[in-house]
């Protein structure tokens, strides 16, 4: 009796079991269809060096997803077009904010995202498009890069200042200030034992001259403060009636002297009608 195979069903069971494989290993991976990750779409205006596909992304140092795709944006070239798969269990807010950072020393760069509060709501919530995009921001690199230039000039200004200021006539001035002092110093400079202790000698005797100069002042004030203290009353008095008097005095003094002014000046003028009176007034008739 001879056995009939049917090829077509061991066939069929042979690709379903091929394709039932296949996604199990899927399945296994979290991978499938897209259940486990949520893309998201990040727009960088700046350099995207050392960034790659599948460098990690992080939520402020907690890896929560991977690069997919990175690729000019073809609506705008002066921004780079990066999309990132996160794990759906990690919630993305409105109110974070996506940066480029640069990993240890490998110089290798991943996307660190910052930010976000409870009270705000999900990315997924709100997004009116079917992949939701991320809010990006220059990251220190970028910042510290674009700042570079200016520095450089600035330091090639301060050097040129720095030529400046150690110029030629600049040195030779410095060199001659030096051997001025040093001739001066020269000048002080005992040449023997014998002049050193001449030098010691009157550097000694100006000192005491001082000593007693100062001692002698210090004694004075003394006094001074002494005579102020013994003669206050009479200062306050003086400060309070005399200078009333005083000032009267003076101010008497000084009509005094323009009546004089005035004498004087009559005297000048005419002499006899200063002591005849007014000679034309004539002698009255009787």
């Amino acid at each position: 009796m001879e056995t009939h195979v049917n090829y077509v069903r061991v066939g069929t069971f042979v690709i379903g079991g091929f394709f039932a494989m296949i996604f199990f290993i899927l399945w296994l991976n979290k991978v499938g269809f897209g259940e486990s990750t949520q893309p998201y779409h990040i727009y960088f205006k700046g350099s995207v060096a050392g960034l790659k596909i599948g460098s990690a992304v992080q939520y402020r140092g907690v890896p929560i997803g991977k690069v997919s795709e990175i690729k000019i944006d073809p609506e705008n070239v002066e921004q780079i077009f990066v999309t990132v798969m996160i794990d759906k269990g990690a919630v993305i807010k409105e109110d974070m904010i996506a940066s480029l950072e640069i990993q240890g020393l490998t110089g290798g760069a991943y996307v660190q995202i910052n930010g976000g509060t409870t009270q705000a709501r999900s990315l997924l919530e709100i997004s009116h498009q079917y992949i939701p995009v991320i809010a990006s921001k220059p990251s220190l690199i970028e910042e510290v890069s674009a700042t570079i230039p200016d520095i450089l000039k600035k330091m090639d200004g301060l050097v040129s200042e720095m030529r400046g200021v150690f110029g030629e006539d600049n040195r030779r001035a410095f060199t001659q200030t030096m051997k001025n002092i040093e001739e001066i110093t020269s000048y002080f400079k005992p040449r023997n034992a014998k002049d050193k202790d001449t030098f010691i000698l009157e550097l000694t005797k100006a000192i005491s001259n001082l000593d007693k100069t100062l001692v002698e002042i210090k004694g004075m004030s003394r006094e001074f403060t002494h005579v102020l203290k013994e003669n206050r009353h009479g200062l306050r008095e003086f400060t309070t009636n005399g200078l009333n008097s005083l000032t009267s005095f003076m101010i008497e003094g000084r009509e005094s002297l323009a009546a004089i002014r005035r004498l004087s000046e009559s005297l000048e003028r005419s002499p006899s009608r200063f002591f005849y009176n007014d000679p034309e007034q004539g002698v009255p008739i009787r």
